[in-house]
C-alpha cells in the first residue's frame, strides 16, 4: 500500500474516531444519567436523558456512516475489497502509518465496550425494580378484594388477579 496516497486520508479517519470517541463518552454520560435516575426512581428525568441520548445516537449514526465511506474509498484508492473494515485497513497499512490510527481505534472500541456494559447493568437494575413492582402489585390483590376490576380483555371481572390495583376501576 503507497504511504503517499493514504496520508491525507489518515488524519482525516483518525479526526473521525477522535470525534466517535466523545460521542461515545457523551451517550456514556447519558447512561451514567439514567443509572442514577433509575436507583432514584426519579421518573421525571428519564425524558431529557432519553432525548439527549438520541441526539448522540443520532450523531453516532452520521459519524459511522462518515467513517463507513471514508473506509470505502480508501479501499477504493488502494484497490482492496470495498467491503473492507477499518480493522482490515489498519491491518494492511505499512508498519509506522497505522499506529496512531490503531490507537485511536482501539481507544473508540474500548468505550463503545463500556458504553455496552454499562447499559447492560442499567438494564439488570431495571428488571429488578420491575420484579419488585410485580411483586408488590401482586401483593396488593390481597388487599382489594371485591373491587370492580377489569380482565385482560377488558370486561368486568370481580375476581382477584394479580396486579389488581392497575387493573381496578377508575
Amino acid at each position: 500500500m503507497s504511504v503517499r496516497t493514504l496520508a491525507p486520508t489518515i488524519p482525516a479517519l483518525c479526526q473521525l474516531l477522535d470525534r466517535e470517541g466523545v460521542a461515545c463518552h457523551t451517550l456514556l454520560e447519558t447512561v451514567l444519567e439514567e443509572r442514577a435516575a433509575i436507583r432514584n426512581l426519579a421518573v421525571t428525568e428519564f425524558h431529557p436523558i432519553n432525548c439527549k441520548r438520541l441526539v448522540v445516537l443520532e450523531s453516532l449514526q452520521v459519524l459511522a456512516q462518515e467513517r463507513e465511506a471514508l473506509v470505502r474509498r480508501i479501499a477504493l484508492q488502494q484497490a482492496v475489497d470495498p467491503a473492507t473494515t477499518i480493522q482490515g485497513l489498519i491491518d494492511l497499512l505499512a508498519a509506522p502509518e497505522p499506529i496512531g490510527l490503531r490507537e485511536r481505534y482501539d481507544s473508540f472500541v474500548s468505550i463503545v465496550k463500556m458504553v455496552r456494559a454499562e447499559i447492560k447493568h442499567n438494564v439488570v437494575l431495571i428488571e429488578g425494580i420491575r420484579g419488585v413492582l410485580d411483586q408488590a402489585l401482586s401483593a396488593g390483590a390481597a388487599i382489594a378484594p371485591g373491587f370492580d376490576a377489569y380482565n385482560g380483555e377488558g370486561q368486568r371481572s370481580r375476581a382477584a388477579s394479580a396486579n389488581l390495583l392497575i387493573h381496578q376501576q377508575g
